[in-house]
């Protein structure tokens, strides 16, 4: 059998799964080859922990080199384009060929929201910017803190529920009552993906801690001098702190690749992850799958875990001539954190007719001790 090369864009959750299950089920014989363009893993889901206080920066971080020891090439570099024709991939670092392409690239946060720290304007959806809200929590002095979500194609849609309470609880369990968390959406209802009924029960959960929610909320605009943030139905409010949850944006080498539709993501066959394009697979973020009820899949790292190991099955055995195949079924889960130490959990099949069937399970400490476990468990198995 002769050498193949498969090529994995993005060292995210997606991406390290991948490369590490192709390596289980492919001898030394074959090149597992993960590019990415920062040096380090960050684990994202915990980077809310980071904010209040509960991990520091270095706890969830890991040199991407670390894959190195089980046989996975690393080269730190940014894809510049991807030339499905030729098989090869541009980066500032020279082209790279490949017989095999699994494109987990992710999307970035929109670069027209920019935070502003010395006007009380922050994010966490970055590493670094996870890391700059952690010094202002402890610190905060005001009332209001508004979580405004800026559009509705935004990436982790649980993370803006969890910011409120885990942010919620930081204070009172302080004693400090006087703090305000308001979350400002322009969705009709809160995580519509996941259905009326389960809508209803974040809706409760968020008046049980006090939080407020305003829905149909698009933010219109941000008075950085004034701290005032302005939506298109006219509300206005003044904040102390705020906290945006950008929009997301796919990367320039998608979107200027043959791999993209209109709006720069990357249509799959749902079943195999399987691109138009043929030795080309995509996975995680970057992707677009369409649901029963009119809602793509949601952008979260359970989802890219799940489709890698899919993927990498597939190719593998392709590969070793099998005919083994699997599918990806749909399935992902979601904990939201309540503070605590507690989480609610949100589960099920996101591919069933005519919507996704999902099960909500009120918050206990089991829910948030099983996150605690899947984050010691990430850092330990795959890198």
């Amino acid at each position: 059998m002769s050498q193949k090369t498969i090529v994995i864009l993005g060292g995210g959750i997606g991406g390290i799964v991948t490369a590490r299950d192709l390596r289980k089920h492919l001898g030394t014989e074959h090149r597992i080859i993960l590019i990415d363009k920062r040096a380090h893993h960050t684990f994202q889901p915990s980077y809310l922990w980071v904010v209040v206080g509960w991990r520091t920066p270095a706890a969830i971080s890991k040199p991407f080199t670390a894959l190195e020891k089980h046989g996975v090439e690393f080269l730190q570099s940014e894809v510049r384009s991807i030339n499905p024709e030729r098989k090869q991939v541009e980066t500032d670092k020279g082209t790279v060929l490949y017989d095999y392409l699994v494109v987990a690239l992710g999307t970035d946060n929109d670069a027209s929201f920019t935070t502003n720290p010395s006007a009380g304007i922050h994010s966490f959806y970055s590493f670094e910017q996870a890391v700059e809200l952690s010094k202002v929590i402890p610190t905060f002095t005001g009332e209001s803190i508004d979580i405004v979500i800026h559009h509705t194609n935004y990436k982790y849609p649980m993370a803006p529920y969890d910011a409120a309470f885990l942010i919620s609880s930081f204070f009172s369990k302080r004693g400090i009552d006087k703090v305000r968390v308001n979350i400002f959406t322009p969705e009709t209802e809160p995580v519509l993906f996941a259905g009326s009924q389960n809508s209803k029960h974040l809706r409760a959960l968020l008046h049980q801690h006090n939080i407020g929610l305003h829905t149909n909320c698009r933010l219109d605009s941000i008075d950085s001098n004034n701290r005032t943030v302005r939506f298109n139905n006219s509300v206005t409010n003044r904040f102390d702190l705020l906290i945006g949850i950008p929009s997301y944006s796919p990367p320039a080498a998608i979107r200027q690749s043959n791999l993209s539709d209109e709006f720069g993501l990357i249509n799959v066959v749902k079943d195999t992850l399987q691109t138009s394009i043929p030795y080309v697979w995509a996975i995680g973020d970057n992707i677009k799958i369409n649901l029963e009820n009119g809602v793509t899949l949601p952008k979260a790292g359970v989802f890219a875990n799940n489709q890698a190991e899919i993927v990498a099955f597939n190719i593998a055995h392709e590969i070793l001539g099998s005919s083994q195949k699997k599918a990806y079924s749909g399935y992902g889960f979601f904990f939201i954190e309540t503070g605590n130490s507690r989480a609610a959990y949100l589960h099920g099949n996101f591919f069933t007719k005519p919507e996704p069937t999902l099960s909500w399970i009120e918050p206990n400490v089991t829910f948030h001790w099983g996150k605690v476990v899947i984050e010691k468990y990430w850092l330990w198995r795959w890198l």
